[in-house]
């Protein structure tokens, strides 16, 4: 794993890269995952129609689900949360950075990019973070604001 400092979305059109967002559980009513802060924000406002993709694919999954591979596209997810309002869980962030530590694995090729996990709206600390995401291989670059 590598850290950067800066703004994820600067590298979106770079090749063999794709984008890993933190997120919940909660689907609402009509079938859209909630992404009302952070990154999950960043990216619904981004891109139309992302929460309820995103929604369907974690009914299909169940939970918890952990980390999702779009097939088709270039973004993740990587969960940290089962309900939007609850503080981010370490076993969560944990059993999420195992299975994304193996589908990087499985594609040395691709850069993977991650909003560090758990910082912002899940109130957690890095320090306490930085041990559950250690397994991560060097082609995840794990993305802080400054």
């Amino acid at each position: 794993m590598i850290v950067k400092k800066g703004e994820m979305w600067h590298v979106w059109d770079l090749p063999n890269n794709v984008f890993v967002i933190t997120t919940n559980a909660t689907i609402k009513r009509n079938g859209a995952l909630v992404m009302g802060r952070g990154i999950a924000r960043e990216a619904r406002d981004k891109f139309p129609g992302l929460d309820i993709a995103i929604g369907r694919a974690i009914s299909r999954a169940g939970n918890p689900y952990g980390f999702l591979m779009s097939p088709k596209g270039k973004m993740g997810i990587f969960q940290v949360k089962d309900h939007f309002k609850a503080k981010a869980s370490l076993e969560l962030i944990k059993r999420s950075a195992v299975m994304l530590s193996q589908w990087a694995q499985q594609h040395p090729q691709i850069t993977v990019n991650l909003n560090f996990p758990g910082i912002g709206w899940g109130h957690l600390k890095s320090w306490d973070v930085a041990p559950q995401i250690r397994c991560l291989p060097d082609n995840v670059h794990v993305w802080v604001k400054k």
